[in-house]
């Protein structure tokens, strides 16, 4: 398949937390992997549906070890909320706004 993003993706299934509003209107907490993130936007399973449009709040780890890591807080919008064949929903969002966490990687650079 020919790919059209005009971004490079990376996918790795770092641990996630994402919160918002579902289609429900109720809020919610979770926890899930990311399929796949770049600069402008991500992908995640999460098993709510969200409506287009809605603003989500993301909490990306970018190591598995139990350590403190890099981290990324994302804030971003629903593109699309998809329907996956084990009941979960593939959430499509673009990146509106992210900072950085560099945790224990900080401590490298002195």
């Amino acid at each position: 398949m020919l790919e059209r993003r005009g971004k490079t993706r990376v996918s790795e299934p770092f641990p996630t937390t994402v919160s918002g509003i579902d289609k429900a209107g109720e809020s919610f907490e979770l926890d899930c992997v990311l399929d796949n993130i770049s600069s402008t936007g991500l992908y995640v399973k999460i098993p709510r549906q969200l409506a287009q449009g809605t603003e989500v709040r993301l909490i990306v780890s970018f190591s598995a070890d139990p350590l403190p890591g890099a981290g990324a807080a994302i804030r971003g919008v629903a593109l699309r909320s998809e329907p996956q064949s084990d009941k979960r929903w593939g959430l499509a969002v673009a990146i509106t706004d992210y900072t950085f966490d560099l945790g224990s990687m900080a401590t490298l650079s002195r």
